[in-house]
């Protein structure tokens, strides 16, 4: 039985980087409407009875299925997504996400430009993804309602690459509306959270050096 989806926060709290009414056009006219129609497709069938994950990973692997696999993704991609913003979210990480981006991109600034290239870089709708994958960070993107969750990635933080995530607040300007997300909404906690809680057979320690360099502190980059 899946949980219907909710907001982590109220539909005006991520204001003024986020506007009440992208949130909710996009919660009620995108995310629920995702919702109704997995529990739809689902009912009566092998699948009615699966958590979500374990709904997306199954009805992937089948194309009859991969209407109803669109649909869950969807659901499970925005439950990130929320996830990955809070009110006054933004700017430099701190804890083992800032000790890894350091490892991995050699300085946040750094990270921040690949990020903002990936996201204006895709090509039609999807999705802007941070994950671990193979002991380390990396950015990637999927088309439409891809999902890490299949891939066998650690989705740490989602974007939403899709038209109705960003056009009430910034048009076609999907490059202004990534570096929001940066510098007023991105959720460290959240994804530290996330990445502490991985399996502890996985080595997760960054060399001492580039603990050190993390603690510095960090301009924030703004374009």
């Amino acid at each position: 039985m899946n949980i219907e989806p909710r907001m982590p926060y109220n539909f005006a709290d991520l204001e003024p980087a986020m506007s009440r009414d992208t949130l909710v056009f996009h919660f009620l006219r995108h995310q629920r409407v995702c919702y109704d129609r997995m529990v739809a497709l689902s009912r009566g069938t092998e699948f009615e009875t699966l958590a979500l994950e374990e709904l997306v990973r199954a009805t992937e692997r089948n194309p009859a299925h991969h209407t109803l696999y669109r649909h869950a993704a969807e659901v499970w991609n925005h439950d990130l997504f929320w996830h990955s913003m809070r009110p006054r979210g933004g700017g430099a990480p701190s804890g083992l996400m800032a000790q890894h981006i350091v490892s991995r991109f050699g300085s946040y600034e750094r990270f921040t430009r690949e990020f903002r290239d990936a996201g204006s870089a895709h090509f039609g709708s999807g999705w802007l993804w941070l994950v671990w994958r193979a002991g380390t960070l990396e950015i990637v993107t999927t088309s439409n309602a891809g999902t890490p969750l299949v891939r066998g990635d650690t989705a740490l933080l989602a974007v939403d690459l899709w038209e109705h995530a960003y056009y009430l607040d910034h048009q076609n300007r999907r490059a202004a509306y990534v570096n929001t997300f940066l510098e007023e909404l991105v959720s460290w906690e959240d994804a530290n959270r996330a990445l502490a809680s991985l399996s502890a057979a996985r080595d997760l320690r960054v060399p001492p050096r580039v603990r050190a360099a993390a603690e510095l502190p960090l301009r924030r980059h703004r374009q």
